[in-house]
């Protein structure tokens, strides 16, 4: 027995002396050994040893040149491949805080675009509540779209959360000061179970996910992470930008905390410094509170009751003076209305107008009117109205002026003192007058003369006369102005003839030219020609009505005339 007792203490004692000389020579303990022994064995262990130093020694490789960045990617593409089908929703996790900031910038930029497209949309509108914002944006000194949304997005974020997605345990929360704070881990424990009960119910999948409840006037907005989700309570509806906030919100939470959020076991106390980030959910917009007088709107209703009230007073003092000139032109001898339509901006008028009645002309300018505005579409008739039998017989019988005439119920009236020739043309012509049944003299008085002058010479002095001219020449010369004037002394006692003999003789001042060469230009210097007589005669005291401008081309006459002569002839025009 006491032999095997110092045996074993023997034993020991070599066994330590062992471990110490063991210890001296490799550094390594009984425990350590065993360790390096299980990491030789063990390829497993010997990985997950290595695994930490791995990227380490791979950067030095790469450093020293002994191992290039080319040789490693398809290694690296092929481990992503891999691991992308065994487990998508890893790498979509791992990607999430960069991704997703890139893909709402581009979305960002094309939001841009459209807005800018809704605004000129809006700028455009003419709507009686675009014309209210627009005047809020001219004496606020705001732009436009500012006061569409100030007017358009009202709302309060009274409360945020922030949730771990798998547990549903609340991590962190804010309150805005205004607002009760609700029961955070009852509110947690709901949108845990919506979310479940969604998910199960509706989506089927793990792609679905839940963005929105609406909870009476409260809206509970969601925006979900890889391993958080962050909850918004909002008063009110909230601009589209919102929603932007909040996913910058949670890609900050799970870029700050990933380890923590990855590798969570319940304590929550890591999560505090999350306020920095909810703090920037908690916003709200309220109403601009109103002015005690509304001058905006003060002022567009006076702008409007100005504009309507000049339109409406434009319409009706245009149609006035439609009215007017339609009253007036009906009242006007030798005129039968007919049909008369008076529309917003025109009048037509349809009737009978006798030839012999005044032009209607002198009305459209006393009512300021024009022919465009102004239609009128006559048809000839005979009028029997007493001012129109009296012109029809003036115009045929041409009384002297001591001579008066009267009608009524188709008898003549006469009165005054005329030569006796003329009252012999009276009798003769005086039932030619349409209208005139009877003629009655009785008040005429035969004015005695003692000698009737003979002006039978006057046509033949005037057409006597005959101007010849050179190329081109237009103007008279010396010669010519001489035997003008004794032109010009005929033709002034053609109104005295005219009266005498109960004519209406008319001068003809005709212009001869030649359709060879250019037959254009021959026209306009022969036409040049035939009005400068007249200019002439006019300016000589002869009457408009008694010359008559002609331009004739010497081929189309049958008698032999002289080229680029002017030259006379003096008869009624209804023998032309």
């Amino acid at each position: 027995m006491l032999e095997t007792k110092d045996q074993n203490k023997d034993s020991i004692l070599e066994l330590g002396k062992l471990n110490e000389l063991r210890l001296l020579l490799t550094g390594l303990d009984q425990k350590d050994l065993e360790r390096l022994h299980k990491l030789i064995h063990d390829p497993q262990e010997f990985a997950e040893e290595i695994s930490e130093w791995l990227p380490y020694s791979l950067r030095k490789l790469i450093e020293r040149g002994e191992i290039k960045v080319e040789a490693l990617e398809p290694f690296i593409i092929e481990a992503m491949h891999k691991s992308v089908q065994k487990d998508p929703h890893k790498l979509s996790d791992v990607l999430f805080p960069v991704m997703v900031p890139a893909i709402r910038k581009a979305v960002a930029e094309d939001m841009k675009k459209l807005i800018a497209s809704v605004n000129a949309t809006l700028e455009s509108g003419l709507s009686p509540r675009s014309l209210k914002w627009r005047l809020q944006a001219l004496f606020s000194k705001r732009s436009f779209a500012e006061i569409v949304l100030a007017n358009t997005y009202v709302y309060h974020v009274r409360q945020v959360f922030f949730i771990h997605r798998a547990t549903g345990i609340l991590l962190h929360q804010e309150i805005d000061n205004e607002n009760v704070e609700l029961e955070s881990d009852m509110v947690s424990g709901m949108l845990t179970a919506i979310r479940d009960f969604v998910h199960d119910s509706f989506t089927g999948s793990s792609t679905g996910s839940l963005e929105e409840i609406q909870v009476g006037e409260l809206k509970i907005l969601i925006e979900q992470g890889p391993y958080a989700i962050v909850a918004a309570i909002v008063e009110g509806q909230p601009p589209a930008e919102y929603r932007s906030t909040l996913m910058e919100t949670v890609e900050a939470l799970h870029f700050n905390h990933a380890m923590d959020l990855e590798k969570f076991e319940g304590y929550t106390e890591v999560f505090v410094h999350a306020s920095r980030f909810l703090r920037n959910c908690l916003i709200k917009q309220r109403k601009e509170k109103k002015s005690s007088i509304p001058w905006p709107s003060i002022v567009l209703l006076f702008v409007l009751l100005a504009a309507g009230s000049f339109f409406i007073y434009v319409h009706f003092e245009q149609k006035s003076r439609f009215i007017h000139f339609v009253e007036e032109l009906e009242s006007l001898p030798g005129y039968h209305l007919t049909n008369i339509e008076i529309n917003n901006n025109s009048v037509v008028v349809k009737g009978l107008n006798d030839y012999q009645s005044d032009s209607y002309a002198y009305l459209l300018e006393k009512y300021q009117l024009d022919s465009i505005k102004v239609k009128c579409a006559f048809e000839p008739y005979i009028s029997l109205e007493n001012d129109v039998v009296i012109k029809r017989a003036e115009k045929l019988l041409v009384p002297p002026q001591s001579v008066s005439m009267h009608y009524a119920n188709g008898v003549l009236f006469l009165k005054g003192e005329a030569p006796e020739d003329w009252i012999n043309l009276v009798l003769k012509k005086a039932s030619s007058v349409y209208g005139v049944n009877e003629t009655d003299i009785s008040g005429l008085n035969s004015k005695v003369t003692e000698e009737i002058p003979d002006l039978h010479w006057i046509i033949p002095a005037i057409e006597k006369n005959s101007f010849k001219f050179e190329m081109n020449i237009v103007s008279l010369d010396e010669i010519q102005k001489k035997q003008f004037d004794s032109l010009v002394d005929a033709a002034v006692h053609l109104t005295d003839y005219n009266h005498l003999y109960g004519k209406k003789m008319t001068i003809y001042v005709r212009s001869y030219t030649s359709r060879s060469g250019n037959a254009s230009a021959n026209l306009q210097v022969a036409k040049r020609r035939a009005e400068g007589f007249i200019g002439l005669l006019l300016e000589a005291g002869l009457q408009n009505d008694l010359l008559e401008a002609q331009v004739l081309f010497a081929e189309d006459i049958d008698k032999q005339v002289l080229l680029r002569s002017v030259s006379f002839e003096v008869f009624e025009k209804s023998q032309k």
